[in-house]
């Protein structure tokens, strides 16, 4: 009964369309960790997004922001002579380039148009234009136009000489850095300055064997990634390489440079004595084929290609008169860059008896001491024709007494006992008619045309040079047939390439392109012609110390508008010595030479004094037979201020040079912000500076020529 009666726990009366706390929580848990999850999953696809999908773009827009990628050129391998003397050098140097973004407050990254340059900070890239413009030799607004280009990278200079260096470093500008790079050079100045050729600003070969070898020189250039700090400024460190750059090729030519210093002297005589309108040289090995020198007039330093008024300034920013300056100085480079004895044709005139004769004994159609009638120096062989008239009224001439006396009517006489085309083939197998394969770039391959073409005269005038056109390596190349047994060579510019470790890559050797004549008529001929300098018109060419030569003079005239003209020729003079065994095959011509002047008046007395100079040379020489030294480079050269070559040199002023390595002192020009030039005749033992001009310590401005005499060790 009391249990009927006793309070029952009551259960909670339910609100009205409410629900309960617990009923709540376990229903908005649900939602709550549906939406964790589709949260977290959104999360998770836009990282996948973002380091899958979009990952390149983003990573090459934060280096973009925090990188700068800088093309390092690769260091051009050198050009040195036979003797390892240097002729074409790299040095290093520094360029001034510019990150005009840094002038561009509001610059964001992007691909393309993507960027966003927005306004430039002109004050701040005024103010730095205004400091770099006087040390740079150029104006404010050019300055201040490439700081403001909106672009990452800009030269504002290349190759700053390292006074400027010094000057620019010292202002510590933001948005300014330096590039290492490499500058040609070429130690000796004009010498075979048309062979050698130069390079461009970017180290490109624009002319002779810079040009053509310009593959195998240049390398390959690397990639360099500049990272920067948390001020924008680029921290450019050696092993940040992205691509290594692979440094050129070296080549060692056949080349001597004393030699060709000494064809290149005897030029300028020639052309103080004669004023022609040029003058050049060639000297071969005949046995060979190397070309030893190979010269023209006039020429020009590759080191300065243009005054130093034109550069950095283009044609809109040069007055009227200084434009037409511009254009003649133009025009005057393009004339001394001609490689003339490859890219001349002319009608040999004279020369080309000496061949028609080898023809004619090779066939036997003529014999040694044969005599033949002359005419008194005039042949009318044709009523249709002008008469062959020689200089001198000459009767009967022995075979040999017509080369020495360069008889045009003897010549003729031998040449039509020929058949057409045998004679046609002969002139093939010497050479004329196609190119001497030396593979230089504007060489020219001459003309002779096939009989089938031939007129009435044709062979009588081929006969003695006239009617068809060579160049003067051409017969240069022939006549070293005459001098070696018969055999037409190829001629060779190029001796070696190395890489830049020094190991040999290639090596060109003396190749036979034919025989051409047996070896007694080519003994016969060289005997034959010996009296050209003894008892005919070659006197003048005759060597000092009883060195017996033989060769043959050449006067041709020029054809002018169709006609030749009496007053106008070219004069030559071709030989060989020592006679008995010929070592040295020299061609000398003289275009326009004034006065009524012949090959034996102004070429022999060159040719003279080259070959008396050669044999100077040959006495004082070591063994050319010796390992040439080819480990002078000066690509591992220290440039840092820190450096102990710095520590012995002023800025502003002429180093003392005396006793010093040539490639020391070099250096050490080159530091003073000079610019070195190697003077003389230094044999391969010639490695040490024995005079220099100016004097030490003399006042020397920027880019002034310090001359380093160099002797023996």
């Amino acid at each position: 009964m009391f249990d009927r009666f006793a309070t029952q726990p009551r259960m909670p009366r339910r609100l009205l369309g409410r629900h309960e706390p617990q009923e709540l929580l376990e229903g908005r848990l649900l939602w709550l960790m549906a939406g964790m999850a589709l949260w977290s999953l959104l999360i998770l696809l836009r990282l996948l997004w973002l380091q899958g999908w979009e990952h390149k773009r983003f990573k090459a827009k934060a280096e973009q922001q925090h990188t700068t990628v800088v093309p390092v050129p690769p260091i051009r391998g050198e050009l040195r002579d036979r003797r390892g003397e240097p002729l074409a050098i790299s040095i290093k140097v520094e360029s001034l380039f510019a990150d005009p973004r840094a002038f561009y407050p509001d610059y964001k990254a992007g691909k393309g148009e993507e960027r966003q340059w927005g306004e430039p900070n002109r004050k701040a890239a005024g103010e730095v234009a205004a400091k770099l413009a006087p040390i740079l030799e150029q104006s404010r607004a050019q300055v201040l136009e490439k700081l403001l280009r909106r672009k990452s990278f800009v030269y504002l200079e290349r190759h700053l000489p390292p006074v400027k260096v010094s000057a620019i470093r010292a202002l510590g500008l933001d948005g300014i850095e330096f590039q290492p790079e490499s500058r040609r050079f070429y130690p000796r100045g004009t010498l075979a300055a048309q062979l050698l050729g130069f390079t461009n600003i970017d180290g490109a070969g624009q002319l002779g064997i810079e040009q053509t070898f310009d593959r195998q020189l240049a390398g390959m250039e690397g990639k360099l990634i500049a990272p920067r700090d948390a001020h924008g400024k680029l921290l450019i460190l050696q092993e940040n390489y992205s691509q290594v750059p692979v440094n050129g090729a070296s080549l060692q030519l056949s080349i001597d440079a004393s030699i060709q210093h000494l064809v290149e002297d005897a030029l300028e005589e020639g052309v103080r004595l004669s004023r022609p309108h040029t003058a050049y040289a060639v000297v071969v090995d005949p046995t060979t084929g190397e070309i030893l020198a190979m010269a023209g007039t006039p020429t020009f330093d590759p080191n300065h290609i243009l005054p130093r008024r034109f550069r950095n300034r283009t044609e809109a920013e040069l007055s009227a008169a200084e434009r037409e300056d511009l254009k003649r100085e133009l025009e005057r480079q393009k004339a001394a860059r001609k490689v003339h004895p490859l890219e001349d044709v002319y009608e040999p005139g004279s020369t080309m008896k000496i061949f028609t004769a080898a023809i004619a004994l090779e066939e036997r159609k003529v014999r040694l001491g044969e005599r033949i009638d002359c005419l008194g120096g005039r042949w009318q062989y044709s009523a249709k024709v002008p008469p062959i008239t020689d200089t001198h009224r000459h009767g009967v001439l022995t075979f040999e007494e017509i080369l020495w006396q360069s008889s045009n009517i003897g010549a003729a006489k031998l040449g039509i006992r020929l058949d057409p085309a045998v004679h046609y083939q002969y002139l093939r197998k010497f050479g004329f008619g196609e190119a001497t394969g030396l593979n230089f770039p504007g060489e020219s391959q001459g003309r002779l045309i096939a009989p089938d073409r031939w007129s009435v005269p044709t062979q009588y005038t081929m006969s003695y040079g006239y009617g068809l056109s060579t160049t003067p390596l051409q017969i240069l190349m022939a006549g070293c047939a005459l001098a070696n047994g018969g055999r037409l060579m190829q001629p060779i510019l190029v001796q070696r390439i190395f890489n830049d470790r020094g190991l040999l890559l290639k090596e060109y050797k003396p190749t036979t392109r034919g025989q051409v004549i047996s070896e007694e008529t080519a003994s016969l001929m060289k005997e034959a012609l010996k009296g050209v300098v003894t008892q005919g018109t070659g006197k003048k060419a005759k060597l000092d110390n009883n060195i017996e030569s033989f060769g043959k003079t050449g006067t041709s005239r020029k054809l002018i508008n169709g006609k030749y003209d009496p007053k106008r020729h070219f004069a030559s003079y071709m030989g060989f010595f020592p006679a008995d065994n010929p070592q040295y095959g020299v061609l000398v011509m003289l275009d326009d030479p004034g006065g009524d002047t012949t090959g034996g008046d102004v070429a022999a007395p060159l040719f003279k004094r080259i070959g008396d100079g050669i044999q100077r040379y040959r006495q004082t020489a070591p063994d050319p037979g010796r390992e040439a030294d080819l480990k002078l480079s000066l690509r591992d050269w220290p440039t840092s201020e820190t450096d102990e070559a710095s520590v012995h040199v002023e800025k502003g002023r002429v180093p003392d040079l005396m006793g010093l390595s040539l490639k020391a002192a070099i250096q050490r020009v080159v530091l003073v912000g000079g610019v070195p030039r190697i003077e003389g005749l230094p044999g391969p033992s010639a490695t040490r500076v024995q005079g220099q001009s100016p004097e030490p310590g003399a006042a020397l401005e920027a880019g002034g020529v310090v001359r380093i005499r160099a002797g023996g060790s």
